[in-house]
């Protein structure tokens, strides 16, 4: 069971002004809950031009984010390409969909689960766990595939909320895209709760921390909770080890968007990547 994957070059929407036409990856995917059969276009773009300040890259004209995660139209069985047994395509085992840049880290996967599970996981399906409140009866898209998949992965991992909380930062990033409001607020709601059990409950690495941390502070700013926020930017400054780099990004990170949190502003900052690694590579 599994699938396999080919290349094609078609225009993408918004490729037009003289612009190269977008070069697409097309899976072929079985589902290994219902064995149905279907296809995925993921395309190929070039590193982001820019991050939002929770992260978000930001890419020139085709966004990839809402397609890299995959749905069964049937079950609505949902995983990244390895869950359905395929890997990724024309890319090294440690390198992500897009390039890895200061702050990122690599997507939570899960392969395609065992036999066990399989059972499991189609019962919660047909009660309609997996599913509730998000996209019944209807086949998902972009921030509502990265609900599921983080249901999933939940369903199937022992303890990771650092993992699940990866995959609903990444459903506030489509969610954003796609001008979903409603569903980005929850997926931020979501990743906050997971982000903060992961801390509490020594699931995160001392390295990671801080990008963990500041997560945590700049989704709490953007929900509102602006005196979580104000004292998460605060310990992040107080705290820089100017021996670590990514403690010296993300304190510089933090001191501005602490100016945010103080006036109480929700809005979407913006950091180039030239800024982001100037903020990596100073001290």
């Amino acid at each position: 069971m599994g699938g396999e994957t080919t290349k094609g070059i078609r225009a993408a929407a918004g490729a037009a002004g003289g612009k190269p036409p977008i070069e697409y990856a097309t899976l072929a995917l079985r589902c290994p809950l219902c064995n149905t059969e279907f296809t995925s276009e993921i395309p190929l773009v070039s590193e982001p031009e820019g991050r939002d300040s929770d992260l978000r890259p930001r890419y020139p004209v085709v966004d990839p984010l809402p397609t890299l995660i995959h749905s069964c139209p049937h079950c609505q069985f949902t995983a990244y390409q390895d869950g359905y047994g395929v890997k990724p395509f024309d890319v090294d085992e440690d390198e992500d969909e897009f390039s890895l840049q200061p702050g990122d880290r690599l997507v939570q996967r899960f392969p395609m689960p065992e036999d066990d599970d399989l059972e499991d996981l189609r019962r919660l399906i047909r009660h309609g766990d997996l599913v509730r409140g998000i996209a019944e009866g209807r086949e998902p898209y972009g921030a509502e595939r990265y609900v599921l998949g983080a249901r999933i992965y939940e369903f199937l991992t022992e303890d990771d909320a650092y993992g699940v909380a990866d995959y609903y930062l990444r459903g506030s990033w489509c969610a954003r895209v796609l001008q979903t409001p409603e569903l980005e607020r929850l997926c931020q709601r979501e990743a906050i709760q997971h982000f903060q059990h992961a801390l509490d409950h020594s699931q995160v690495s001392e390295s990671d921390r801080p990008r963990t941390t500041y997560l945590l502070a700049e989704l709490s700013r953007r929900s509102g909770d602006f005196a979580k926020a104000v004292d998460l930017f605060s310990q992040l400054d107080s705290n820089q080890d100017p021996e670590e780099e990514e403690s010296v990004l993300f304190a510089n990170l933090s001191r501005k968007q602490l100016s945010l949190a103080v006036v109480k502003s929700e809005i979407n900052a913006t950091i180039s990547e030239d800024d982001l690694v100037e903020e990596h590579e100073e001290e």
